[in-house]
């Protein structure tokens, strides 16, 4: 009788204690974090070094906590950000085969000073047999013709050579400009232990390889002919109010440090190659920063994104010390700074109250909720354990119609696609692997796995780009063209049905990352369309750190499926160029054109941008002509945010605020999220207007 009077009174009772429970202490959960953002994760960081990662979500974490000099503004356009303001100028050598024709050249150029203007030439100065113009913006063109009025017999013979010591290339430069005429070396450039470059006469080759013969050998090649010398160079005026987040200044000791961190081989940092055009750097005064190239390279703004370490810290410390005492604590500029990390679980970044832009943010901390994949990002958000979800496509429209959402969507840039080994027989004909993108049915993939939200892609870049070429067309799914072409190529059925060639069955492995449901969708309906062309596909899956780590960087697989996230550069030099075919870079399909890697080198140094566009639409046709990926498609970018859980209020930049909703930028909805503020904490943020600062960053 009392168990029947338990269940009939007493259980009914517990449970709506049980609930009350539950809901006052979620309450009061709420209540200790609701100044707290809570964003999902895809995966956990592997550093937050930023000069060192190479993951999506490492890059997510450390954009709250460290500043580049520059950054983009909502526009995309490039603002200041530790620097307040920057030029760009450039000082162009020519080098003559004696003083008297240097002195004719300045004759002259003295001569067309109508033309100077044009030019951007602000002065000229001669000194012995070299002449040196300054000029107010970088680029070759100017340069070029200069040269053209000059007599060509005239020039100095000129060319960089590429020398590769046995022993470490720091140790022997000593020892050649020993044994070399004095000032036979107009410039020197040590690319790592293992190479270094010098600008010299091309008949000192012989010579070189003197002193290299005793020294264990060496190869020494000679590059173009050179008629001058064109360095660019930046300088950036740094803000006199920023401090490390343990109290220390920042100045120009920590961007000159930066870089060096970047070129040292120990450090082994992917973003190198967007130094690799640096003579050296200069530190005039605290707060002066002065950048010197060996060449014009017009994406150098962007490079200088870079997040800032501080030198304090790191400077003559080993990588070991890094790992131990960094990578997982760092210090930073930024507007939240390092709180916990948790491992498998969450990193916390907290409220930087000594900000530059103080007094922002409003938020006392955000919180990165590590998930292993988006059905449990996706029950995260529901359950409103994180305020953001990247809403995949098939519940886009479900949201959208939802009025408890705000819903933010964009045209994507970031595309998906299959990659093939170059390295493996099977992928090195190009007749092949356009059969494989005939093959494959990629707009039933914008259709049932985007549910029509998105794009076929046509190569490395994405429609949103100013200097993304629409005249080119993706490759029609047509498996009758595809059979055509492998035919052509070679391949035939084979007795089990599988097509084969001189005795090889075409079968391979294509792989991706465990927990990336739409990846896996590709692989299987990219192994579906495959096999009716009698071609075998195993599909595997792995852990998304032994996929990277043990496969991807190691360039150890056949085929893989992929994506890239794209910044808003024209510049893929990392990605395209064959000098960056070796593990742990970013060309891991050992792709080889010398008509990409012409147009690699030379749109680096292009700042005119009708010059630009032609020469990234003639980049974008060659790579995807040739298939190196299978470029699959281009989606939309939709976030999902409850609604009205946050609001904006930010500086007008007249010393008042702007107070408005999230919005959507060209830059994306996260834009300001150092201003971002629950609503029902408004009251702890400030109505007034703002003090003005002398030390704001602007363009030049």
């Amino acid at each position: 009788m009392r168990i029947a009077r338990w269940f009939i009174y007493g259980f009914p009772v517990l449970l709506l204690l049980l609930i009350g429970i539950s809901f006052w202490n979620s309450t009061r959960l709420a209540s200790d974090k609701k100044n707290e953002m809570s964003l999902g994760v895809l995966g956990e960081p592997s550093t937050l070094n930023p000069i060192q990662q190479a993951d999506s979500a490492s890059s997510q974490v450390t954009a709250s906590i460290f500043n580049g000099l520059l950054k983009y503004n909502p526009d995309l356009e490039i603002i200041g950000d530790l620097a307040t303001s920057w030029s760009l100028s450039q000082t162009t050598t020519f080098i003559f085969r004696d003083p008297a024709a240097a002195q004719a050249a300045a004759a002259l150029l003295d001569t067309r000073k109508a033309d100077w203007a044009a030019w951007t030439l602000s002065r000229i100065e001669s000194d012995e047999n070299r002449l040196l113009l300054f000029l107010n913006e970088p680029g070759l063109d100017t340069s070029r013709h200069i040269a053209s009025l000059l007599p060509a017999d005239s020039f100095a013979p000129l060319a960089t050579l590429r020398v590769e010591p046995k022993e470490n290339a720091r140790d022997i430069l000593p020892k050649l400009k020993a044994a070399l005429p004095q000032g036979a070396i107009l410039r020197e450039w040590i690319e790592s232990g293992a190479a270094l470059e010098l600008t010299t006469d091309p008949a000192l080759k012989p010579s070189i390889e003197a002193v290299l013969e005793p020294l264990g050998g060496g190869s020494v090649q000679v590059g173009e002919s050179i008629p001058f010398l064109a360095e660019p160079e930046v300088v950036f005026s740094l803000r006199k109010n920023v401090r490390w987040h343990d109290g220390a200044p920042f100045t120009s000791r920590d961007p000159a440090f930066t870089y060096a961190a970047i070129m040292d081989d120990a450090t082994a940092s992917p973003r190198k190659p967007d130094f690799d055009l640096i003579l050296r750097v200069e530190t005039p005064d605290l707060h002066t920063f002065r950048v010197v190239y060996r060449k014009p390279y017009s994406p150098a703004l962007e490079s200088w994104m870079m997040s800032i370490l501080p030198s304090h810290l790191l400077e003559g410390k080993p990588q070991s010390w890094w790992v131990a005492h960094f990578n997982r604590h760092p210090v930073g500029t930024g507007a939240f700074k390092f709180d916990a990390w948790k491992t498998n679980e969450f990193i916390r970044v907290v409220r930087n109250p000594d900000s530059f832009d103080a007094p922002g943010p409003w938020l006392d901390a955000i919180v990165y909720r590590f998930m292993p994949d988006q059905l449990t990002l996706r029950l995260a958000f529901e359950t409103r354990q994180v305020d953001f979800w990247s809403a995949e496509p098939w519940t886009v429209t479900t949201f959208s119609k939802d009025d408890r959402f705000d819903v933010f969507t964009s045209p994507g840039n970031s595309y998906s696609y299959i990659g093939w080994n170059l390295k493996r027989p099977l992928f090195q004909d190009p007749k092949v692997r356009r059969a494989l993108a005939h093959a494959v049915d990629v707009p039933s993939m914008v259709r049932y796995i985007l549910y029509g939200h998105g794009l076929q892609s046509t190569g490395i870049f994405t429609p949103r780009m100013w200097f993304f070429d629409p005249s080119i067309k993706p490759f029609a799914y047509d498996p009758e063209k595809a059979r055509a072409l492998l035919a052509e190529a070679g391949w035939s059925p084979g007795p089990d049905g599988i097509l084969q060639k001189d005795g090889e069955r075409f079968s391979f492995t294509l792989i991706t990352n465990n927990g990336n449901e739409i990846r896996r969708d590709i692989a299987t309906l990219a192994q579906d369309g495959l096999k009716q062309l009698g071609i075998e596909v195993k599909v595997e899956l792995y852990e998304w750190a032994v996929f990277l780590k043990n496969h991807i960087n190691k360039g150890d697989f056949d085929a893989m499926v992929l994506g890239w996230s794209l910044g808003n550069s024209y510049d893929q030099f990392q990605i395209w160029h064959s000098s960056q075919t070796n593990p742990e870079q970013l060309n891991v399909v050992g792709y080889k054109n010398a008509n990409a890697d012409r147009l690699l080198d030379e749109i680096r140094q292009e700042y005119n941008r009708e010059k630009i566009i032609s020469m990234a639409g003639d980049l974008q046709r060659t790579i995807f002509e040739d298939q190196p990926y299978l470029f699959l498609y281009v989606p939309e970018g939709t976030s999902v945010m409850w609604k009205d859980a946050y609001r904006i209020r930010r500086p007008d930049g007249r010393g008042g605020w702007i107070d408005s909703p999230v919005e959507m930028t060209k830059a994306g909805w996260a834009y300001w999220s150092d201003w971002f503020y629950r609503p029902e904490f408004a009251d702890r943020i400030p109505s007034t207007p703002q003090p003005l600062s002398s030390d704001r960053a602007s363009a030049p």
